[in-house]
Protein backbone atom coordinates (compact mmCIF):
# COMPACT_ATOMS: atom_id res chain seq x y z
CA UNK A 1 0.00 0.00 0.00
CA UNK A 2 2.38 2.44 0.90
CA UNK A 3 3.66 4.77 -1.89
CA UNK A 4 1.05 2.79 -4.26
CA UNK A 5 -2.15 5.14 -2.94
CA UNK A 6 -4.36 4.47 -6.01
CA UNK A 7 -3.24 0.32 -6.67
CA UNK A 8 -4.59 0.03 -2.61
CA UNK A 9 -7.81 1.93 -3.23
CA UNK A 10 -8.11 -0.17 -6.29
CA UNK A 11 -7.48 -3.44 -3.92
CA UNK A 12 -9.84 -2.10 -1.22
CA UNK A 13 -12.63 -1.39 -3.26
CA UNK A 14 -11.99 -5.23 -5.52
CA UNK A 15 -12.08 -6.64 -1.49
CA UNK A 16 -15.18 -4.91 -0.33
CA UNK A 17 -16.70 -5.30 -3.87
CA UNK A 18 -18.05 -1.26 -3.85
CA UNK A 19 -17.12 1.35 -6.72
CA UNK A 20 -13.64 3.00 -6.57
CA UNK A 21 -14.04 6.76 -5.36
CA UNK A 22 -11.98 9.56 -7.13
CA UNK A 23 -8.81 10.34 -5.15
CA UNK A 24 -7.62 13.83 -5.42
CA UNK A 25 -4.57 16.34 -3.28
CA UNK A 26 -5.80 19.05 -2.00
CA UNK A 27 -9.43 20.08 0.20
CA UNK A 28 -11.74 20.97 -0.98
CA UNK A 29 -13.50 24.04 -0.16
CA UNK A 30 -14.68 25.05 3.19
CA UNK A 31 -11.71 22.06 4.62
CA UNK A 32 -8.64 23.80 6.12
CA UNK A 33 -7.03 21.57 9.34
CA UNK A 34 -7.96 17.47 7.88
CA UNK A 35 -5.29 15.35 6.75
CA UNK A 36 -7.88 13.96 4.46
CA UNK A 37 -12.01 14.12 3.98
CA UNK A 38 -14.45 11.89 1.57
CA UNK A 39 -16.86 14.32 0.16
CA UNK A 40 -20.13 11.99 -0.69
CA UNK A 41 -21.91 14.06 -3.54
CA UNK A 42 -18.66 13.87 -5.26
CA UNK A 43 -17.55 10.40 -4.17
CA UNK A 44 -13.93 11.42 -3.79
CA UNK A 45 -11.33 10.96 -1.55
CA UNK A 46 -9.39 14.25 -0.80
CA UNK A 47 -6.11 14.37 0.63
CA UNK A 48 -4.35 17.52 2.12
CA UNK A 49 -1.07 16.98 0.85
CA UNK A 50 1.45 14.58 -1.26
CA UNK A 51 2.58 13.22 2.29
CA UNK A 52 -0.51 12.18 3.36
CA UNK A 53 -1.51 10.67 -0.15
CA UNK A 54 1.15 8.32 0.63
CA UNK A 55 0.08 7.65 4.71
CA UNK A 56 -2.10 3.90 4.09
CA UNK A 57 -3.58 5.63 7.83
CA UNK A 58 -5.95 8.57 6.35
CA UNK A 59 -6.21 6.42 2.75
CA UNK A 60 -8.25 3.62 4.44
CA UNK A 61 -10.24 5.98 7.04
CA UNK A 62 -11.27 7.94 4.71
CA UNK A 63 -11.81 4.72 2.49
CA UNK A 64 -14.36 3.85 5.63
CA UNK A 65 -16.28 6.78 4.62
CA UNK A 66 -16.57 5.62 1.62
CA UNK A 67 -17.71 2.01 2.52
CA UNK A 68 -20.34 3.26 4.55
CA UNK A 69 -21.96 5.85 1.96
CA UNK A 70 -22.30 3.17 -0.50
CA UNK A 71 -23.53 0.84 1.34
CA UNK A 72 -26.73 2.59 2.40
CA UNK A 73 -25.13 3.00 6.19
CA UNK A 74 -24.87 6.87 7.54
CA UNK A 75 -21.87 8.20 6.59
CA UNK A 76 -19.95 6.69 9.82
CA UNK A 77 -18.36 8.55 13.00
CA UNK A 78 -14.79 9.60 13.22
CA UNK A 79 -14.40 6.98 15.63
CA UNK A 80 -15.22 4.04 13.92
CA UNK A 81 -13.36 5.49 10.83
CA UNK A 82 -9.90 5.18 13.39
CA UNK A 83 -10.89 2.08 14.54
CA UNK A 84 -11.30 0.72 11.44
CA UNK A 85 -7.62 1.95 9.97
CA UNK A 86 -6.16 1.18 13.07
CA UNK A 87 -7.30 -2.49 12.60
CA UNK A 88 -6.73 -3.13 9.08
CA UNK A 89 -3.14 -1.93 9.79
CA UNK A 90 -2.62 -3.86 12.52
CA UNK A 91 -4.21 -7.00 10.67
CA UNK A 92 -2.20 -6.78 7.74
CA UNK A 93 1.41 -6.14 10.09
CA UNK A 94 0.68 -8.88 12.10
CA UNK A 95 0.69 -11.07 8.62
CA UNK A 96 -3.10 -12.88 9.69
CA UNK A 97 -4.52 -12.39 6.18
CA UNK A 98 -7.09 -10.41 7.23
CA UNK A 99 -7.96 -7.37 4.99
CA UNK A 100 -11.37 -6.55 6.09
CA UNK A 101 -10.78 -4.20 8.72
CA UNK A 102 -11.96 -6.74 11.68
CA UNK A 103 -10.09 -7.67 14.84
Amino acid sequence: MERKPEEALDALCAHYRVERPALRIGLPKGEKRALGCYVHRERTIYMSSEEYMFDPYVLIHEFYHHLRHVGGKHRGTERHARDFALSFLRNAQSGDGRSDGSS
